[in-house]
């Protein structure tokens, strides 16, 4: 495996007035983030770590469409609602978003698309079964895990 499939795990830079949408003032402004889910994936991955579970989610949202409001509001509902919710943001094929939640062992997986997003449903899929139902986006709280 390269670096380059592996991708980022730590960035950070300088940010130029990037306050200014919070503040009417012109302040500097540095930032760091750090990938810890891919790290950690990748430590487990080569044995370097033990975990007991390989990803602590419940659900994996895979959303189907530009726009993320829809998935995130979602994915907000779950988590109040005290379910682990991992949204799926990677740019590749359904089936290896599929593969990603197969192989950390996330036991369902919730499809947004534009269908679901028209009729006001998501997919829920029980990764376990293959079990595939539709759910109204009212009754998301409502959801046991």
């Amino acid at each position: 495996m390269t670096i380059e499939s592996f991708g980022s795990v730590c960035s950070g830079g300088r940010y130029e007035n990037l306050a200014e949408y919070y503040t009417d003032k012109k302040l500097p402004g540095v930032g760091i983030s750090i990938g810890l889910t891919r790290l950690f994936y990748k430590l487990n991955e080569l044995n370097l770590i033990k975990a007991s579970k390989k990803s602590i989610a419940d659900v994996l949202i895979i959303p189907m469409v530009e726009d993320l409001s829809i998935p995130i509001k979602i994915a907000t509902k779950l988590r109040n609602n005290g379910v682990k919710t991992e949204i799926y943001l990677n740019n590749k094929k359904l089936k290896a978003k599929f593969k990603y939640a197969d192989k950390l062992e996330i036991p369902y997986v919730i499809i947004i698309g534009e269908n679901e997003i028209e009729s006001n449903k998501i997919k829920l899929k029980d990764m376990i079964t293959g079990e595939e139902r539709e759910i109204d986006f009212d009754r998301i709280e409502n959801l046991k895990f």
